[in-house]
């Protein structure tokens, strides 16, 4: 080790041992992803971007399963000097204290890789595979450097929710190895109606996995570090079993598929069946996710003859559930929305409030919580979600309520919630950053970026959320947001990305959000039409005994649209040059780039119909029947993209959940819903110029 080495090597200890923030200074050109606790540059030779050819094993040390891709091709050999990758577990010198630590030093053409753990060797190899791949990018070599890295978050989980579709499982293993390359180390698959279980199998969908293809992605997943949990609605969220005519007697509410009744002993023989088959799934892991949010239940005759609240009931039902888990060798995890909507606070974990209010409401929620703590059971892990704000006093104060408690807790956040097309917020990472260094603060035990698919856009549209996920999970006093931008481009879709990707996202997420209702006759989000009722929504046509009144009525509308169709030319003219000098991620950007296509139409449409209102649809008529049809073809393409990786029609004879949510993706068995919107403006724009409507 040269005396510069020695002397980095000594500041470092003293930063870890003081247990000072480390310093990560990244060479020019590279962007590691997460963001590695202390990166030093090293004077004298480093290494050329295709300067390995032997893989060599430390005493003890097996050659990894999996490897990336860029090293999997190394041959096992022996030595040290130029070339050579020495893998390697040890407890010595600075190798970090946790499993899934790793140093990485790479000097004169010569890479070494220690960890205590395998997962440490696993995630050097990532951070190695990075900085080979920015170097073949950039046609550069990798300097001398010294990493010293570890997570701040032991367990970062995110999430795969099915509930209205189901995707090709080619995806979902292609999404195992990306998760794993960011360092992700687990997965809550929200399975729903898409397991063909066993032992009810009225409740699986004619589409859907069988338990042998969870299990065999399970322990692909394994191999990487990734532990696959399958998340099973229980209690409320039930409509995908209690539609069926043979689940009817379980209703807590015969009016409603919504929620069991958790005082019908054969509730718990169906969930638990249920939740036997998932465990088959994903052998080995330790979790069980049982949902438990958002439920009412009370309602039926043997519920109101006892006299509990909702609250004691579902208390019950957890008790019962809790200790099957505990039995079957599962921590189980439960959402905590109705404890803490039963207690009073639920509105402090939302929004900030003035003190006095804030402490009224938290003294007589103490009194409430210390009544009832009993009701805990001490097995389960409490799942604490905030989507948008975690920084409000009210989150902050639950947290502490758990630790004060002695109870589990994990946080949740979100890449998307019910946000129609495409996540907005910029793909929500300021939330993303503020939950995840919320939990490393409060040692939680770990935390889920969930992925909703109730408005189910494409998965590839929530890796923006996912990978700041997995940046603020691992380094939670990471990059600013700008800086993360950059990263998150440059690691997706190479060195252009570093520039051009926020361009893109921003523009397109810019666009919806202007576009998302403005052909509906009154404002609004997008919303959950059938096909009858986007028609009926839609915008209405000019009166052509009233020429330019039309126009001047939507004078907003059509500002707006000049204004963003010059959005969308300038995006589109970004995504061409995106997509030339990207080096990946182009599936990803051919399905952004017909999404900007397709919206665009909303302001095409209505440049067109004010063209109709000003010079007549006999003269004009032309122009919006062809917009119309471009529209159409457009659709196409982006769903033709879309379904590469998706099945984009339920089964035949698939019944949608008839509950009291009208989720975006729960209105049609076809894809249609996607664009219902223009769809509908479309269908009257025609009949107007038949005709056959005024």
């Amino acid at each position: 080790m040269s005396a510069k080495s020695f002397i980095i090597a000594a500041i470092t200890i003293t930063l870890l041992s003081g247990g000072l923030s480390p310093v990560s200074i990244q060479p020019d050109g590279f962007e590691l992803l997460p963001q590695p606790k202390r990166v030093s540059v090293e004077e004298g030779p480093g290494l050329s971007a295709g300067g390995l050819h032997t893989l060599a094993l430390g005493e003890g040390t097996n050659r990894p399963a999996v490897l990336p891709p860029l090293l999997d091709r190394l041959p096992t050999g022996s030595g040290t000097g130029p070339g050579v990758l020495e893998l390697a577990l040890s407890s010595s010198g600075l190798t970090p204290e946790h499993p899934q630590g790793y140093e990485l030093a790479i000097t004169e053409g010569f890479v070494r890789i220690t960890s205590r753990g395998e997962a440490g060797l696993f995630y050097g190899c990532q951070t190695l595979q990075q900085l080979l791949e920015d170097a073949q990018d950039r046609g550069i070599e990798i300097p001398a450097m010294h990493i010293i890295d570890w997570p701040d978050i032991d367990y970062r989980a995110v999430h795969f929710d099915v509930k209205h579709h189901l995707d090709r499982m080619k995806y979902y293993y292609d999404a195992i190895d990306r998760l794993a390359g960011m360092k992700i180390n687990a997965v809550i698959f929200e399975l729903e109606d898409k397991l063909r279980y066993r032992r009810q199998p009225v409740v699986g969908a004619d589409n859907a996995m069988s338990i042998e293809e969870v299990a065999a992605l399970t322990r692909y997943a394994r191999e990487r570090h990734i532990e696959i949990s399958p998340l099973i609605q229980g209690l409320g969220h039930a409509a995908f079993i209690l539609k069926h005519e043979e689940y009817r007697d379980l209703r807590d509410d015969p009016a409603s598929d919504w929620a069991f009744d958790p005082l019908n002993e054969r509730t718990y023989e169906v969930q638990f069946d249920l939740y036997l088959d998932a465990i088959e799934a994903t052998p080995g892991s330790r979790y069980l996710h049982i949902g438990g949010d958002e439920v009412q239940v009370g309602a039926s005759e043997a519920g109101r003859a006892t006299g509990l609240s909702s609250f004691e009931l579902q208390m019950q039902w957890l008790e019962r559930v809790a200790a099957f888990a505990a039995e079957h060798d599962r921590i189980p995890i439960m959402w905590d929305d109705m404890p803490l909507k039963d207690a009073g606070v639920w509105p402090t974990t939302l929004r900030n409030m003035p003190g006095e209010e804030f402490d009224s409401i938290w003294s007589a929620a103490d009194r409430n919580l210390a009544a009832s703590i009993n009701l805990f059971p001490t097995n389960c892990v409490y799942m604490r979600w905030n989507y948008g704000s975690p920084l409000v006093d009210g989150n902050i104060r639950t947290l502490e309520w758990y630790h004060q408690n002695d109870l589990h807790a994990m946080a949740a956040t979100a890449a998307q919630t019910t946000w129609p097309i495409h996540p907005r917020r910029g793909g929500n990472v300021v939330p993303i950053r503020d939950f995840n260094r919320l939990t490393a603060e409060n040692g939680l035990d770990g935390i889920l970026c969930t992925a909703w698919d109730d408005s189910s856009p494409h998965m590839e549209f929530y890796w923006r959320g996912w990978i700041a996920h997995a940046e603020y999970a691992w380094s939670s006093e990471g990059r600013t947001i700008d800086e993360f931008n950059a990263a998150y481009g440059q690691r997706r879709f190479g060195p252009a990305g570093r520039e051009l990707a926020s361009v893109v996202h921003d523009g397109l997420e810019a666009a919806l959000n202007a576009g998302d209702a403005i052909l509906r006759e009154s404002p609004g989000r997008r919303g959950p039409f059938r096909p009858d009722e986007a028609i009926e929504a839609a915008l209405t046509m000019p009166d052509p005994e009233a020429p330019g009144e039309w126009s001047e009525r939507n004078a907003d509308r059509l500002s707006t649209a000049r204004t963003e169709f010059k959005r969308y030319r300038e995006t589109a003219a970004t995504f061409v040059d995106l997509q030339r000098q990207a080096t990946r991620g182009r599936y990803a950007l051919r399905l952004m780039n017909a999404l900007n296509e397709v919206q665009a139409y909303s302001w095409r449409l209505l440049l067109a119909t004010a063209e109709c209102d000003v010079r007549g649809k006999e003269a004009a008529g032309g122009r919006l029947i062809a917009e119309i049809e471009q529209f159409q073809e457009a659709e196409t393409e982006f769903l033709s993209i879309f379904g590469e990786t998706r099945f984009l029609n339920n089964p035949p004879g698939y019944e949608l959940d008839q509950n009291h949510h009208p989720h975006l993706a729960n209105v049609r068995n076809d894809p249609s819903w996607i664009f219902g919107i223009e769809s509908g403006f479309c269908a009257r724009a025609l009949a107007w110029l038949s005709g056959d409507l005024f």
